[in-house]
């Protein structure tokens, strides 16, 4: 079985990881310092490597590419889309974070392992899922 999910792990590890209604922070001076960790919302994915986004702050929107972008970790308890990995495109529920290791504790809410707890997910792995 670990062997299993160690095949799924290496077939759905992607260079790309956008999703709409997942919750972004921005990274780059580039697109001017106001922007700069402002957070937004995905609304929509643009040839896998690039968002239309909304920040949600002032609900200004324009198009980022990926590499400005980094995924954003909610409370405990908060719900978030798995974006990389064995358990790519499920919804889960953040149970822990493991500060020294950079990963995190969660339990799967919906996709083929719903119920499922799995630990050691990295933080670029996965991101909040906006709550409308």
């Amino acid at each position: 079985m670990e062997h299993e999910e160690m095949k799924k792990e290496h077939k759905n590890r992607k260079d790309y990881w956008l999703k709409e209604g997942i919750v972004v922070k921005i990274v780059t001076r580039s697109l001017g310092e106001k922007y700069y960790k402002e957070k937004a919302v995905v609304r929509e994915v643009i040839d896998k490597y690039a968002a239309k986004i909304k920040l949600l702050e002032t609900g200004e929107k324009f198009k980022v590419d990926q590499q400005h972008l980094e995924t954003v970790i909610p409370k405990i308890d908060g719900r978030v889309q798995i974006l990389n990995g064995a358990y790519r495109d499920s919804t889960a529920t953040l149970k822990s974070i493991e500060t020294s290791r950079f990963s995190v504790t969660l339990e799967i809410d919906k996709g083929p392992f719903t119920g499922r707890v799995v630990s050691g997910i990295p933080y670029e792995d996965f991101s909040k899922l906006f709550d409308q």
